[in-house]
């Protein structure tokens, strides 16, 4: 077995496709607990994205691994399309009873649960349905989407993510593209927030009224398009458009919900019920499962339309319920609304204390609960500039990527320990402050890269 750093590097090169590969520096793993990452010389590593948040748990969580081991030693077979199995089942009525979506009345008629393996699919399955029910009711199959977004890597659901269409992939031919409120983007800044927000539920509203949409989508934070927080209105504005024009709302939580915002749920945040949410990534606490929550007149439509082997994996399952059981159990939802108050106001305090170096390259600190980011400043290559920054930050200890080009993206577990929070803030910004000083040549980040 391989095991030294170049030697992993080195495979790395020759045997995985670069189809799968988004890196942002070279130093390989060799294990990880909770939210540290170690390296094949021993070298530990404070992991500030949760491997973009699927590790809610951080790694080696010994309540998860021990209730997926007691499954598999007696598994009921592998899967819930043609096998019933318990865990599933049970899965099943938990999210139902944890979700408040549209005509939710406290009971679990008139609602169903599919399960997957990621986001991706799940994300994909809700929008075939939704198009698939439309149709049979004499509707059309348009998808209102949101530019900037990120919805999946595959199928259908990668024809309706922005961020994969703006970098080349093949738009959906039944999409429309609405903006996401965001005072970077210049075609949305029309004077203020409130102008902003207005001028994005007007273009919603104004698609919306031409008719033939089969479902709207719509991210409650905008992950990868560049961490942004819409302002307050903006998903209870869809949420009125959708129910003015008889349009499915699916929410996908699959980057941000589970806790991470500081509440279960983001869409949580304006107290809205989307019709249909999406879960993935989270939800598994390091094991692959995602899940649809939606009615039975979307979820029932087409019978065996959507099958996958093991989707409905019992060991998965019973990794999620456990994870479940600790997100409510310990109210991480609060703990990350709490550590992310406690990350915020460290980062700014920090960027003060250094004074124009670090400062005059971050433009913006914001982010809800334990979705945070740093949106970087530089007017010459802010890509380039976000890429050292990372790169750097490895060097000094800390994991952490880049998303919407030039905006460093914090999602560490729910349960990393206050002094992480403050041992990875501080090398960030120190990451900052070497790149700006140029401790990174360009020739380091060859090869390198994210979105």
């Amino acid at each position: 077995m391989v095991d030294s750093t170049i030697g992993l590097c080195r495979l790395d090169e020759e045997v995985i496709a670069a189809a799968e590969k988004v890196r942002f520096f070279e130093r390989p793993l060799a294990g990880g607990k909770g939210s540290e990452l170690y390296t094949p010389e021993g070298g530990i590593l404070i992991d500030f994205s949760a491997t973009w948040t699927a590790a809610g748990l951080g790694y080696g969580d010994p309540r998860i691994a021990e209730s997926a081991y007691r499954t598999l030693l007696d598994c009921p077979g592998l899967g819930i399309g043609s096998l019933i199995n318990g865990p599933c089942l049970e899965l099943a009525r938990r999210l139902l009873a944890i979700t408040d979506t549209a005509g939710y009345d406290r009971k679990e008629c008139g609602r169903r649960v599919y399960f997957g393996h990621s986001g991706s699919d799940a994300n994909d399955i809700a929008i075939r349905l939704c198009r698939t029910a439309s149709e049979r009711k004499g509707g059309g199959r348009r998808v209102l989407a949101f530019e900037h977004s990120y919805h999946g890597g595959f199928g259908e659901a990668l024809g309706l993510s922005g961020v994969q269409v703006e970098g080349g992939a093949r738009e959906d031919r039944c999409v429309t593209f609405l903006p996401y409120p965001n005072r970077t983007d210049p075609h949305v800044q029309t004077g203020g927030i409130g102008d902003e927000l207005d001028f994005c539920l007007n273009e919603a509203r104004r698609v919306a009224s031409d008719g033939g949409a089969a479902c709207l989508i719509v991210e409650p934070i905008l992950s990868d398009g560049g961490m942004i927080v819409p302002p307050d209105g903006f998903l209870s504005g869809l949420r009125s458009i959708c129910d003015e024009f008889g349009i499915p709302m699916i929410c996908d939580e699959v980057k941000v919900g589970l806790g991470r915002p500081g509440t279960v749920h983001a869409y949580q945040h304006e107290g809205i019920h989307p019709d249909i949410v999406t879960f993935g990534k989270t939800l598994g606490a390091g094991l692959p499962i995602s899940a649809i929550v939606g009615p039975a007149s979307i979820m029932d439509c087409a019978p065996g339309s959507a099958l996958l082997t093991m989707g409905g994996n019992p060991v998965c399952a019973s990794a999620a319920l456990s994870f479940l059981d600790v997100l409510l159990g310990d109210d991480l939802a609060r703990q990350a609304r709490e550590k992310g108050r406690h990350l915020e106001g460290r980062l700014r305090r920090i960027l003060a204390e250094r004074g124009g170096r670090a400062s005059l390259h971050v433009a913006d600190v914001r982010g809800r609960g334990l979705a945070m980011a740093i949106e970087l400043d530089d007017r010459e290559s802010p890509e380039r500039f976000a890429e050292k920054v990372c790169y750097r930050a490895n060097q000094l200890g800390v994991v952490v990527y880049y998303v919407g080009g030039h905006v460093l993206e914090l999602t560490p577990a729910l349960t990393i320990p206050y002094g992480q929070l403050d041992d990875g803030a501080d090398m960030i910004v120190q990451a900052i402050v070497d790149v700006a000083d140029g401790a990174v040549d360009d020739d380091k980040i060859r090869g390198f890269g994210g979105w």
